[in-house]
């Protein structure tokens, strides 16, 4: 049986994919921490090279990766960096091209990591339920949604959750600019030699991807591009059947 490795965006934790997991039919899914979330280790460094070393040790010849924005680049660097190991990769709006210099600088997401940096700077013993007052009305990435009108109770508990355990320095990366340092999109993409599939929702929705780098991405020869006109960012959290679509072809 196939194993589907799933991976979660920054400050997000393996419990964003309990309910995709959950409908995965036909493979082990096998959703992880990324070092300085959740459960996992901290980690001395935060780029997608620190995030893909973590991993790499837990994945055998065959397997497919899901990754979402953060978990997106960290599979694609995975793939490019073991040629014909993986058996495809499926990638949830990866930030390919916002989470770097000088797009990162004109990015809402970097604004919305500097006042959550500051926040839990100015409260390092906010624990789950200080958490949970705040986060359930943050916007949630859908449409003007709070997470608690999006996501409900159980979205507002899972999500003070990931912020209580997650080490703020791992916001250093993506804000100063080296996240994807020792990473670069078109060698992964040309070296990985397995299909690459992108989800990509709306830009004016919060996708991290522009219509400009979908066409672009699309010349490349292993690459396939599905858009989803009703989402931006998170279209796992109200899409699960398109991502369990996209991954079909690959466990095939």
């Amino acid at each position: 049986m196939p194993r589907v490795f799933m991976l979660h965006a920054i400050t997000r934790d393996r419990h964003d994919f309990a309910d995709l997991a959950g409908r995965l039919e036909g493979a082990e899914a096998l959703p992880l921490d990324h070092i300085g979330h959740g459960d996992a280790p901290r980690g001395p460094l935060y780029r997608v090279p620190d995030y893909a070393t973590a991993i790499a040790p837990s994945m055998a010849q065959g397997d497919v990766i899901f990754g979402h924005s953060l978990g997106g680049l960290v599979a694609l660097y995975l793939a490019g960096k073991r040629p014909g190991f993986l058996r495809a990769v499926v990638l949830e709006d990866p930030p390919l091209f916002d989470s770097r210099m000088p797009r990162m600088a004109d990015s809402p997401y970097l604004k919305g990591f500097a006042a959550l940096k500051a926040l839990m700077g100015r409260h390092p013993d906010y624990g789950e339920a200080d958490w949970a007052r705040r986060v359930a009305e943050w916007p949630s990435g859908h449409g003007d949604l709070t997470i608690k009108q999006a996501m409900g109770d159980d979205g507002v508990a899972r999500r003070a959750m990931q912020i209580a355990k997650f080490d703020r320095k791992a916001l250093d990366a993506p804000m100063d600019g080296t996240l994807n340092d020792g990473f670069d999109v078109f060698n992964a993409i040309r070296s990985c030699q397995c299909p690459v599939h992108i989800l990509a929702g709306v830009e004016a929705q919060g996708s991290a991807l522009s219509p400009a780098d979908l066409t672009l991405l699309a010349l490349e020869r292993n690459v396939t591009v599905t858009s989803i006109a009703s989402e931006g960012h998170y279209i796992h959290e109200m899409c699960p059947d398109v991502c369990l679509a996209a991954l079909r072809p690959a466990l095939s």
